[in-house]
């Protein structure tokens, strides 16, 4: 296959829906000088009453030194600047804020740009507010294991202490802002399944996620108590639709196929692997997971993230790959999933039928796509 830049089509069917993408090297334009602005915290989690200072600096130093705290609690998309403030001579700046109420939040400093510069943001930073404890706090000693596949579902066991009346964990990737969607550090929340065995042990069924480290929220009535698991790209089989899927693929990629009117040879079958399946079902599980909340319908792009890409070369994939994503009705055959792609005029086809790939991840979930229980199915190649 021809390298590509980064390429994204989508083609809607009646009935079903499709999603293709390459991934290849890419060249990064040159950007625009913008001011560059760091942030840190004197505490990333407080109670109400407390104030938080925040430090930083930002670079090269303004003839202007007018700059804005700006506030966006978790699960919404909007910053509001809540503090307008000077910074000094040095282009150091020092603010401090209260709060009125126990909602998690993240801050980051704006500067306007200038006659010479493009405006420029710090990274977004997570301060945790909890209400006055009414009783003694949680607090986590331990998880066990501390590693998740992407995938999700295999399971923690978190030990600590007051665990009792836990109302909400949730997961948090760790990625680099630059990946983030609005180049801010912000990443929506993913929550999770949880079990209050004890007053001292939490079983938790972590969500799909992308490699790295993840923070770990368990909210509790007196605390949010936090910790970090890291997810990693792990081998696992083929479920049985699964192995039905390659087996469709292979059947398709052993004769000659005509695709938009275009004879393609038969070529080599492809073999199961393991570790990138995890990662196709990791998207696939992302998909029917957050319809509605963050999805409508089918994306290469992982919610939260400005590219698609991103999400392989976290989990340390750089090169060449293709991607097919399919939409389908709850109680579709592999041979009428794979026969979606085999019917698209948008390029699904010929991904299927290329001879450049040699190895396969495929994932497949279930969820709701508006009222309509459906089938996601993810056909990863390299």
């Amino acid at each position: 296959m021809r390298r590509r830049l980064l390429r994204h089509l989508t083609a809607i069917v009646t009935g079903l829906a499709l999603a293709m993408g390459f991934i290849a090297v890419a060249t990064v334009p040159a950007q625009a000088a913008s001011f560059s602005l760091t942030i840190s915290a004197s505490a990333k989690t407080v109670v109400l009453g407390k104030t938080v200072t925040f430090t930083g600096k930002v670079s090269p130093k303004p003839s202007s030194r007018t700059l804005y705290l700006q506030r966006r609690y978790v699960g919404s998309s909007t910053w509001t600047t809540v503090k307008t403030f000077t910074a000094a001579s040095s282009g150091s700046y020092k603010v401090s804020t209260g709060f009125t109420n126990d909602r998690d939040r993240h801050y980051r400093v704006y500067k306007p740009k200038s006659s010479s510069r493009k405006a420029g943001y710090s990274s977004g930073l997570q301060v945790i507010v909890d209400a006055r404890p009414t009783g003694t706090p949680a607090a986590l000693t331990s998880v066990n294991p501390a590693v998740e596949p992407l995938s999700g579902g295999a399971g923690v066991t978190v030990t600590g202490a007051h665990f009792t009346g836990t109302t909400k964990v949730t997961v948090t990737p760790q990625v680099p802002t630059s990946y983030t969607a609005k180049g801010d550090g912000v990443f929506p929340e993913l929550t999770a399944g949880f079990t209050v065995t004890s007053d001292t042990e939490l079983r938790v069924t972590p969500p799909a996620s992308l490699a790295g480290t993840n923070l770990v929220k368990v909210y509790t009535p007196t605390t949010t108590a936090t910790t970090t698991i890291a997810y990693t790209a792990s081998t696992r089989a083929a479920s049985a639709f699964e192995k039905q899927v390659l087996d469709q693929v292979n059947l398709r990629r052993g004769s000659v196929q005509t695709c938009n009117g275009k004879p393609m040879p038969a070529v080599r079958s492809l073999t199961w692997d393991g570790v990138y399946a995890d990662l196709a079902l990791s998207h696939a599980k992302d998909l029917a997971a957050r319809q509605g909340a963050g999805y409508s319908g089918l994306s290469h792009t992982t919610y939260g993230l400005k590219d698609w890409s991103q999400r392989f070369s976290l989990a340390g994939y750089t090169s060449g790959a293709s991607e097919d994503l399919a939409l389908s009705p709850v109680g579709y055959s592999a041979s009428q999933v794979v026969q979606q792609w085999m019917n698209s005029t948008s390029g699904h086809c010929e991904s299927v039928m290329d001879g450049h790939w040699s190895r396969a991840g495929i994932g497949a979930a279930t969820g709701l796509w508006g009222s309509q229980s459906s089938l996601f199915t993810n056909l990863d190649l390299r």
